[in-house]
């Protein structure tokens, strides 16, 4: 059997290893979001309600964003059940995520040159914060003024405020999520130019494209918001990609120049055509 066969097979090995980990740890936080009770002590001593911790997230998103006057309502048995699983797989997959991120670091640092390693960390710190900062945003300012934008037409319209379960929480779901993800895309941007994949002139040259774009997306990420919302989302990504263009800018002229076309970027060993360098074993892309 050759090297390069025996180093795919230890890689997929390891990847598999690592995605064992980080689907048990989720089974694991999603097993105690869905039966651990909120409050241990009152479950402990047997005084007051049983409570998991899902449902007591879900009272608290209701307390928090529910329209004084509005009835939430289930349409048929099973809704309940379906809003109670769909919160936990979320909170499980949200508190899982830096485990999951840890170990795909684990995975491929030994792929990266020192210089990409010395980036990694402070990548994933800097995404982790602006998800943080987005899921926040998204929670307190855009689900908020989403619900109580829509609140006077339905006084509009002579409707009462009787308000789907499934449907309540899964704009909520949906906004905040997608608030989170629109918080973290200029950490990408700035990779892509640090990294020399994306010109800053190119950026430049379709600013007004970009932007266009980045409000349609913005839109839709925002349902039944009105234009008001889709500003208020729209604002702050758009302040922080072009600060992201910025700093990757002056930080991508300061790059060493890339390994010789068919040498290892590692070793600079001739690679031959190999998947791996026969010399230091590492991938060569």
């Amino acid at each position: 059997m050759s090297a390069e066969s025996l180093n795919i097979r230890e890689h997929i090995d390891e990847l598999k290893h690592r995605l064992k980990i980080a689907f048990l740890s989720y089974v694991a936080l999603l097993a105690v979001l869905m039966l651990a009770p909120a409050e241990p002590a009152k479950a402990l001593t047997f005084t007051g309600t049983y409570v998991p911790f899902v449902a007591f997230f879900l009272a608290r998103v209701k307390l928090d964003l529910l329209p004084a006057g509005w009835t939430l309502i289930a349409n048929n048995l099973s809704e309940p059940l379906e809003v109670y699983l769909i919160a936990s797989i979320i909170l499980a997959a949200v508190f899982n995520s830096p485990i999951f991120a840890y170990e795909t670091i684990r995975f491929i640092s030994p792929a990266l040159t020192e210089k990409e390693r010395g980036l990694l960390y402070p990548f994933v710190v800097t995404a982790s914060a602006l998800f943080t900062v987005g899921i926040l945003f998204g929670y307190f300012l855009l689900a908020k003024f989403l619900f109580i934008a829509l609140a006077p037409f339905f006084e509009t319209a002579q409707a009462q405020p009787f308000v789907d379960v499934s449907n309540f929480y899964s704009v909520v779901f949906l906004v905040i999520g997608m608030s989170g993800i629109a918080f973290t895309s200029p950490i990408y941007v700035y990779m892509l130019i640090r990294f020399r994949v994306l010109s800053p002139a190119t950026f430049r040259r379709n600013r007004v494209i970009i932007w266009v774009v980045v409000y349609i997306i913005t839109a839709i990420i925002t349902p039944d918001g009105g234009p008001v919302l889709d500003i208020i989302l729209f604002v702050p990504i758009i302040v922080m990609l072009e600060l992201a263009v910025w700093l990757g800018a002056r930080s991508a002229g300061g790059l060493e120049p890339g390994p010789a076309p068919g040498a290892c970027r590692y070793c600079g060993a001739r690679l031959g055509g190999a998947s791996f360098c026969p010399s230091c074993g590492r991938a060569a892309s």
